[in-house]
């Protein structure tokens, strides 16, 4: 029996479809290598403790943020018949939290993957996903289960809720330019305020069931190569989102900054109201100035997607 386990986990792009997928809509998402999570599980003689970025303790007296983290836990010991046993659980992040690149389903699946390593046990997909939104359905409201289906994917993924989860191997020419705003977003809040947008309001389910269409075609333009269609269908996505008042005027203003300065196309992802944006360059060279150019303007962090190959830099 193994005496350390470690688990890792990538984040996640939302190229199109946040929100709406919610909804039953399609969405399309990317493993984001860029930044990851690692958790390392010890067996120890004494209590169960937690470790990571502001929390150092006992399991049982973790702050709320954690409470989904400590039942995840507790859940995955009596999964794999080990309730008995306590566990060091030390958990670093290199993901920043809150910003819509699926920082929450990351560490809940390291700390899954952790747990069972240090026990020399093995789990199918499915029951890893089962375990892991025993989190997911405390730290979010309603999650679609987009996140989870990704940081635990390697390649592009087609989804819809409770529907299809398709991979899609993709290799095109362009880049991802992927800037981090620095502000905080919730998620929870996002989808309520979202979902409050629907009811009773005709105008607004068309507005959202236009984002599951540009979805879908942004799909067969993937496949066709069309980079050109895909960034507009990017741009008018965030027009919806902001109507919808998931945007922000930071990620508006980053969103005009690379569009002036040549990306095909630019939106929000995620959840919105802070997090990250995302512009769609026809080259590195391209992909180069733009990301300069959210930096000079206040982008906190930036990262190069390659779509060739599906290369994080």
């Amino acid at each position: 029996m193994k005496e350390l386990g470690i688990g890792y986990a990538h984040g996640k792009i939302i190229l199109m479809g946040e929100h709406a997928v919610v909804h039953g809509l399609p969405a399309i998402s990317l493993p984001f290598y860029g930044a990851y999570v690692k958790t390392t599980v010890s067996k120890t003689d004494s209590v169960s403790t937690i470790h990571c970025s502001y929390f150092d303790g006992l399991l049982t007296e973790v702050p709320s943020e954690l409470q989904g983290i400590s039942i995840l836990i507790e859940t995955t010991l009596k999964y794999i018949n080990k309730s008995n046993s306590s566990i060091h659980v030390d958990i670093e992040s290199t993901l920043p939290a809150n910003r819509g690149l699926g920082s929450s389903a990351a560490v809940s699946v390291s700390v899954v993957r952790g747990v069972i390593a240090a026990f020399g046990v093995e789990l199918s997909e499915d029951e890893l996903i089962e375990l892991v939104n025993v989190a997911e359905n405390i730290h979010h409201l309603n999650p679609s289960g987009l996140d989870v289906n990704t940081v635990i994917a390697d390649l592009p993924l087609y989804f819809r809720r409770n529907h299809e989860k398709r991979h899609l191997p993709l290799k095109l020419k362009g880049y991802l330019v992927v800037a981090d705003t620095g502000e905080l977003g919730s998620t929870r809040e996002a989808v309520a305020d979202f979902a409050g947008k629907l009811h009773d309001n005709t105008d607004m389910i068309s507005r959202m069931n236009r984002i599951g269409v540009l979805t879908d075609e942004t799909l067969l333009n993937l496949y066709t190569g069309d980079m050109s269609k895909v960034g507009k269908a990017m741009l008018e996505t965030h027009a919806i989102l902001r109507d919808f008042s998931v945007s922000n005027d930071t990620l508006d203003r980053f969103v005009e900054i690379a569009m002036q300065y040549g990306a095909l196309g630019a939106k929000l992802t995620g959840s919105g109201q802070g997090g990250c944006m995302i512009a769609l360059a026809k080259d590195e060279e391209s992909a180069e100035t733009i990301a300069l150019k959210l930096r000079e303007s206040g982008a906190h962090q930036t990262w190069f997607y390659n779509l060739e190959g599906n290369i994080n830099e």
